[in-house]
């Protein structure tokens, strides 16, 4: 049973008993729940801990950033506690402490930061006025004059004393040079400080701002840079005490996870539908996991009223998968795609072989396959991943098998055929076919995988048309189909074979092709129009399928030993450049390690990406497009879970 039967029920406690229901919940997540009402409701207490828990994370990881790797990051799972830990971890610190030291680290910081950036602004203006011995208090406003400063080439300098001589009478100039620039500060009268400004412009005068400071520039410098030691210094006293943030993140951890687990508590009133006394739930249930929840509610709850049914044809109830062991990991490529319908077909099982024929030959390695299983394998234990992240990997481990079974049938060991007799066999036996001297055979190969995935697969949309009582498809565009390039392949292939014609396959090739021309266009209303699309839909331009179709999909199998002969030429290539550089003195075999170890790798890591990016491809465009659409409603359970720690009851 690929899809699991529910049933959908109906569940009335008396009010005082709704603590204990949600408790039962808890420990009974295989349910899911319907909305009865969506509820508009002003952030809860909870939702506004968790924000400012929240914020807390935010600060800490800006202050002590925690550089998770590659993999940690993709795979790393929650961690698993017992519940005494978790209750331990929230009674050693409030999270309002955590909370009010990282803002006041923040704020001091911030301050820290603006002094900082204030200070080291402040050196390249005092550097400016290094030739000035005097103290840089002395005054900016007078009562008659006005005070301008700034820098200009030494020509124009020159141009300007020239310009205003008559002007500066009664004001003071203090300047000095170096070989092209000149500074200067200008005291001029405030009857003259327009005319001035105009030719100071006019000269490309820049103004420079003279820093107020109770010492002179050399003395200012040390200052500052004192100052600057001291801002470190006081960062560094800030980090130590919110050093607690990061030695206390887990516990950080456990009261969002606890936050969580009451706001999501808060949360089940969408799923109520509530009166004077009584409480009610509505949801889809498993129907073999029905009794095992009937008897908890025995157990746990003393009044209740509890029903269930058959889903009605009119509803979508929401679907589970359901497959054998070695089936379930392909589970994860049919969610990617997209959940069947409830009463439709599952195509996990029917497709789950191909997939294992597609990725295996497209990786096609011994070396590979065993990189793969013992990498998954790893990351797995290491890890402990969870939900999606999970799937991907058993999905990943199983791939494994077809590709070090595929590679011991080309005889494939990185890339390498090692151990070859004179005829180029190992033992006499392997490889069975060769990708790099039989290109022909392979690609033969591959093309009858093609024909016989398209074949199948018009198989299965002729059984989903059934199963789902969509006749019409099932008969039109699936049997009329498969009759169609069965009898084209048997007719036209038996005759290149034998040099005779069976003339059984010509007619069924000609009635199916009748039934294609009046069906395929079974949209139109007109029966000319109808029979034009069907003498069209025979070559693929309009319809369910097509002779164009048909071929350009089995061309793309083509590319299942194109992918493992570039990563086996690429293989090879490697292991010849690391054995270039053995011979070496000293360095020799360093090198040839590094070079075939990250060189493998590297292949491994873009043969094994190109293996699932086109496997998937094949399964979801070549083998899905035919007979599967997708459009269910996955089962999701409402799970009072956290986002950090896993917590054993």
């Amino acid at each position: 049973m690929a899809i699991l039967r529910v049933e959908r029920f109906w569940l009335v406690v008396p009010k005082e008993e709704e603590a204990k229901l949600l408790e039962l919940f808890k420990v009974f997540p295989a349910i899911h729940w319907e909305r009865t009402r969506h509820i508009e409701t002003q952030s809860s207490k909870y939702s506004a801990h968790l924000s400012r828990i929240e914020e807390t994370f935010r600060i800490t990881l800006e202050l002590f950033p925690n550089k998770k790797n590659l993999l940690e990051s993709f795979f790393a799972g929650r961690e698993e506690i017992d519940e005494k830990q978790f209750r331990a971890l929230l009674k050693e610190i409030s999270w309002k402490k955590l909370y009010r030291t990282a803002k006041w680290a923040e704020r001091a910081l911030e301050n820290l930061k603006r002094r900082k950036e204030r200070l080291e602004q402040l050196i390249p203006e005092i550097k400016f006025w290094s030739q000035l011995d005097c103290p840089l208090d002395f005054p900016r406003k007078f009562e008659r004059y006005h005070l301008i400063s700034g820098t200009m080439t030494k020509k124009n300098f020159e141009v300007f004393l020239k310009q205003v001589n008559d002007q500066l009478d009664e004001s003071w100039v203090w300047s000095t040079q170096d070989k092209k620039d000149v500074k200067c500060i200008l005291l001029v009268n405030k009857e003259n400080v327009e005319k001035i400004e105009r030719t100071l412009q006019k000269l490309e005068f820049s103004f420079r701002r003279i820093p107020y400071l109770k010492s002179n520039p050399m003395e200012s410098i040390k200052r500052v840079e004192k100052s600057l030691e001291n801002v470190e210094k006081a960062k560094e006293r800030v980090l130590k005490k919110a050093s607690l943030l990061n030695e206390k993140i887990k516990n950080l951890q456990a009261w969002y996870d606890y936050f969580l687990s009451k706001a999501l508590e808060d949360k089940t009133v969408e799923f109520q539908h509530t009166t004077t006394y009584f409480v009610a739930y509505t949801g889809w249930i498993p129907t073999i996991d029905k009794q095992q929840f009937i008897d908890l509610l025995e157990r746990k709850i003393s009044q209740y009223g509890f029903e269930s049914r058959e889903p009605l044809q009119d509803e979508e109830p929401p679907v589970i998968l359901h497959n054998p062991r070695f089936i379930k990991p392909f589970e994860f490529l049919t969610k990617l795609y997209g959940m069947p319908k409830y009463n439709g077909v599952d195509p996990t099982p029917y497709v789950a072989p191909f997939y294992l024929i597609f990725f295996g030959i497209c990786l096609g390695d011994v070396g590979y396959g065993l990189v793969q299983l013992i990498l998954v394998s790893w990351i797995k234990k290491a890890f402990k991943p969870e939900r999606g992240a999970r799937e991907l990997l058993d999905l990943l481990q199983v791939l494994s098998f077809p590709s070090i079974l595929v590679g011991l049938l080309t005889w494939s060991f990185f890339g390498s055929q090692p151990f070859l007799g004179p005829d180029g066999k190992f033992l006499g036996i392997l490889p069975l076919v060769n990708p790099t001297g039989e290109l022909m055979k392979a690609l033969s190969i591959a093309l009858f995988i093609g024909v016989f995935s398209q074949m199948y697969a018009l198989v299965l949309r002729m059984v989903s048309g059934f199963k789902t009582k969509d006749y019409k498809t099932a008969i039109y565009d699936g049997l009329f189909w498969l009759v169609f390039f069965a009898s084209l392949l048997a007719y036209f292939g038996l005759q290149l074979l034998t040099g005779r014609p069976y003339k059984i396959f010509l007619y069924t090739l000609v009635g199916s092709a009748l039934g294609l021309i009046l069906t395929q266009g079974r949209d139109k209303k007109n029966i000319f129009s109808r029979i034009v699309v069907g003498v069209i839909s025979l070559y693929g331009i309009v319809g369910a399928y097509g002779i164009s179709s048909f071929v350009g999909d089995v061309l793309s199998y083509s590319r299942l030993f194109a992918l493992n002969l570039v990563g086996g030429v690429f293989g090879s290539v490697i292991t010849q450049l690391a054995q270039m550089v053995k011979g070496l003195p000293v360095l020799g075999w360093i090198m040839f390690a590094l070079i075939w170890i990250g060189g493998q790798l590297l292949n491994y890591v873009l043969s094994a990406l190109s293996a699932f990016v086109h496997s998937t491809r094949l399964q979801f465009l070549e083998m899905f497009g035919k007979f599967y659409s997708g459009g269910g409603k996955a089962f999701t359970p409402y799970a009072f879970e956290g986002k950090y720690f896993k917590v054993r009851k």
